[in-house]
């Protein structure tokens, strides 16, 4: 997996959920969108370390962010599939920072 592309397509779709925030007048919806928006911004971060520190337990870690990211923004269930991105990303940044092999 090419971890400086994902970093990339995830800060991508952080951007996109901050711009909806803006255009955003009611309280749930913009909540749901900054929520997004947050997640996504934290899995491309966890996405870039993996790419400058690739241990095998940060590639794993990362992935798995980004597939519970990938999948709670196609759900209607989002609360447990976000702690599960957000839980997975920053395992994703503590194993690459730290070197966890």
């Amino acid at each position: 997996m090419d971890f400086s592309a994902e970093a990339a397509q995830a800060a991508r779709r952080a951007h996109e959920w901050a711009v909806k925030v803006d255009g955003l007048t009611t309280g749930t919806g913009r909540d749901v969108a900054r929520e997004r928006a947050r997640l996504w911004a934290l899995v491309a971060r966890a996405c870039a370390a993996v790419a400058a520190a690739p241990s095998p337990l940060a590639v794993q870690a990362a992935g798995r962010a980004l597939d519970a990211a990938r999948r709670q923004e196609r759900s209607d269930e989002t609360a447990d599939l976000r702690d599960q991105a957000w839980t997975w990303a920053e395992v994703a940044l503590a194993c690459a920072a730290a070197g966890a092999a």
